[in-house]
């Protein structure tokens, strides 16, 4: 049976972890175009900080439901963990196979034809010159772009991925519309008792606080339907122990040769023999800080840490680049979003993992593998021993929630 045709409006997002600005921007969603279908495309075990989220993918997909949301897909792995333009370049990519007709993001601004226009001076000659020529100075991507664009507005890293999403949408789906939502926290700011904290905030509470705390604290920051169970996975154990993570970062350098090395992504220009020459630092913090420059930013040092572990080499993502996403991995949907499951795409959705490979050609079962890996890494790293079992993708099903 075929299945319906609804608007669809896709949100690009990682939800590490869920909380009220979230829900905000869903609710916004939900009152403006009440018929659209929201679908998240969600980073799943590792986000683009370079690090496991917080809380399983499994967790979050079912967070963003009872948040707002009407289904829930995975954005693979080598575009979650990339830079701001890899990381839209695949969720676009992936909105355009599933035929979302419209994006929103959280935006400091609203006035679309400024944003588009500048999307558009991104890719101009002029710009790029520019770019380069401020790169060779050792200034990171974000602060070059930002000087090549003479742009205030992008102060903020989600201003760059706004334009990045606009500048992919340009290139990859010409008819996608977009719907900025103003945005009303700081995306880093780390104070919780703001009216929407900001992830950054919350990961810090949930990291550092004492559990009493932290249950005060939530009540505040998260929806009321998630606030129960997100407190049931920190009572658990059922995050991420990031010291855990860091440990085995530190490990794979140590054990590593510069050859080895100039093969995964971002490792260019010899920083390889600073980066094994740093990895003899007591602790993976000191390495990080004995690396770190204008250019070599704490997220991009954080991101080559997974690149490394997870084994993604240049080769691999130059053609990921190139092809997009090959699958659409379902992670959880809801009454509304089950009609929608019925229709046909471009690239297969998949529900059963094991299944998968079958449907797949080379590009997608290194996806495959690699989403398999990042999920165990990340389940390795969870502070209760009982949670820490591989595997967990083979025998997950899609979570539909009433």
């Amino acid at each position: 049976m075929k299945g319906v045709t609804m608007k669809t409006i896709g949100i690009i997002c990682e939800y590490n972890p869920f909380h009220n600005g979230h829900a905000h921007q869903l609710h916004t969603l939900a009152s403006e175009y009440p018929d659209a279908l929201r679908i998240c495309i969600m980073s799943g075990s590792f986000v683009q900080r370079g690090e496991p989220a917080l809380f399983s993918k499994f967790d979050r997909a079912r967070w963003a439901i009872l948040g707002g949301t009407d289904i829930v897909i995975e954005l693979p792995t080598l575009y979650s963990l990339g830079s701001a333009q890899l990381f839209a370049s695949g969720a676009i990519q992936l909105i355009k196979s599933l035929s979302i007709d419209m994006l929103s993001f959280g935006s400091e601004t609203t006035d679309l034809n400024q944003l588009i226009h500048m999307a558009k001076r991104m890719d101009c000659e002029s710009t790029q010159n520019e770019l380069r020529n401020y790169l060779n100075e050792g200034m990171s991507y974000g602060t070059a772009f930002r000087k090549a664009l003479s742009s205030e507005m992008l102060s903020t890293p989600n201003a760059l991925l706004g334009l990045e999403y606009i500048r992919a949408g340009l290139k990859y789906h010409p008819t996608l519309e977009y719907i900025p939502i103003q945005r009303t926290s700081d995306h880093h700011n780390q104070n919780i008792d703001q009216e929407l904290p900001s992830g950054t905030a919350l990961r810090q509470l949930i990291t550092t606080a004492n559990s009493l705390d932290i249950c005060s604290k939530l009540q505040d920051a998260t929806p009321t339907p998630i606030i129960d169970d997100m407190n049931h996975k920190i009572t658990s154990g059922h995050y991420v122990d990031y010291s855990g993570y860091h440990n085995m970062v530190h490990m794979l350098s140590r054990r590593i040769t510069t050859n080895e090395l100039e093969r995964f992504v971002d490792f260019t220009e010899g920083i390889e023999h600073l980066w094994l020459k740093a990895a003899q630092q007591p602790t993976w913090e000191a390495a990080i800080n004995q690396i770190k420059s204008k250019r070599y930013t704490y997220a991009r040092l954080q991101r080559m840490g997974a690149y490394l572990t997870l084994g993604i080499t240049k080769d691999l993502i130059s053609v990921a680049m190139e092809e997009g996403p090959q699958y659409a991995r379902l992670l959880a949907f809801n009454d509304r979003g089950r009609q929608w499951l019925r229709n046909e795409y471009d690239i297969p959705l998949i529900q059963k993992w094991a299944k998968a490979p079958t449907q797949l050609n080379n590009l997608g079962k290194s996806m495959h593998h690699i989403d398999t890996l990042a999920t165990d890494i990340q389940a390795l790293c969870f502070y209760n021993e009982a949670k820490r079992i591989g595997h967990t993708d083979y025998t997950y099903t899609p979570q539909y929630i009433k």
